[in-house]
């Protein structure tokens, strides 16, 4: 079983607070993109596999761990819907009794985003009281 860590980050100034928010709302357009287009493949029948590379448009923001992160929890929350599709579909298993429904977004620009991001352990430190430094520690 995989840990997840999740916390509550606070911005101690100003600054951190608009740096903070740019990162989470890239996080949200990142996670949205893709979705977008996967779910308009699998409406149409293609393929939800073959995706841009979207990594690319964000990294400046994000950094690639960041980036490539995102892109990876989102393969495997449409990995998720597909086996969740398949226990629907199977007769002799009664786990899942309602349709599952493709993954959704973090919202949009004009309702707002929910603001999240998956950021890998080996690319931040926790500092006591001073919240939380991203890069590579050690390198």
């Amino acid at each position: 079983m995989k840990r997840t860590n999740t916390f509550a980050v606070r911005p101690l100034s100003d600054a951190d607070e608009r740096l903070l928010r740019r990162l989470l709302d890239a996080s949200a357009s990142l996670w949205n993109e893709p979705n977008y287009e996967r779910r308009q493949n699998y409406f149409e029948g293609q393929s939800v596999w073959e995706t841009d590379d979207y990594r690319r448009r964000y990294v400046d923001v994000t950094g690639l761990p960041t980036a490539q992160q995102l892109i990876r929890k989102n393969g495997k929350a449409w990995e998720s819907f597909f086996s969740l599709i398949a226990k629907y579909d199977d007769p002799e298993d009664d786990e899942v009794t309602e349709r599952p429904s493709p993954p959704g977004y973090w919202g949009n620009e004009d309702d707002g985003r929910e603001l999240r991001t998956c950021i890998r352990n080996d690319v931040y430190t926790l500092e006591t009281g001073g919240g939380v430094s991203t890069g590579n520690p050690g390198r």
